[in-house]
């Protein structure tokens, strides 16, 4: 229940529910799930099914009203202040916490690795329309330079700054592989380009692909190392 209740130096203090007392959501107790006791928020009520969460959890624990037992009603903190969970203060605290929790409740579906990979195959596709896609009326436009560079080559280095991050996840966060795949994607799009009769190969189209996949790389690679290490500790500690 971070951030409002530390349990390793807090102290709750419980009320016994009666019985036909109703459970209010945003209020916080202690329930009986799968065998465990729990102590979380209830965040709604769904056809007289009570779905609670933790404040600090992504999980939801969806129960019946016959296994909430308790509620809490007071937090003694380790300094030994005692804080009134019953109070309007505590409330509307109470309410900003799962308004944070929502909002990280909402980045993380949009972008764990089950969603990361979702948005992968969009990204290829996308990508594909526009290195293959006819964009001959895009060509005055396309030829202004910017500091001597053709201003195509601009979009096609950040383009390619996103490839090795959704590469990342299909292979493993294998960094040497991510890399080799991403300057492989970049040089077949670029060959592919030579083959159509409305685009054209260039160069500098191919340099500009391949510095974006280099930048885009080596920005996620301290990430992919230190899961590289992560997953190799759990296989040494899953062979002892």
């Amino acid at each position: 229940m971070l951030p409002l209740i530390n349990g390793e130096g807090d102290t709750i203090q419980l009320r016994p529910l009666a019985a036909e007392e109703i459970c209010i959501p945003g209020e916080v107790y202690l329930f009986q799930h799968e065998g465990h006791f729990i102590i979380h928020r209830l965040m709604r009520i769904e056809d007289g099914v009570l779905v609670f969460r933790g404040d600090n959890c992504y999980a939801f624990e969806h129960e019946t009203r016959d296994n909430v037992l308790a509620k809490l009603i007071s937090i003694e903190k380790a300094d030994g202040t005692i804080v009134d969970c019953e109070t309007d203060e505590w409330r509307n605290l109470s309410r900003k916490v799962l308004r944070r929790r929502q909002l990280k409740n909402t980045v993380i579906r949009y972008t764990n690795q089950g969603a990361r990979k979702k948005w992968a195959v969009l990204y290829f596709v996308l990508l594909a329309v526009l290195m293959w896609a006819p964009l001959n009326g895009l060509a005055p436009i396309l030829s202004n330079f910017i500091f001597g560079l053709r201003f195509d080559h601009f979009p096609h280095g950040i383009v390619f700054i996103l490839c090795p991050f959704f590469l990342a996840d299909w292979l493993d966060k294998r960094w040497l592989w991510v890399l080799i795949v991403a300057l492989s994607v970049g040089l077949f799009t670029e060959f592919v380009q030579y083959l159509l009769p409305y685009r054209g190969f260039d160069v500098n189209d191919l340099i500009a692909n391949c510095v974006g996949n280099t930048l885009g790389w080596l920005a996620i690679l301290p990430f992919m190392i230190r899961h590289r290490k992560i997953v190799k500790t759990q296989v040494s500690k899953r062979r002892q």
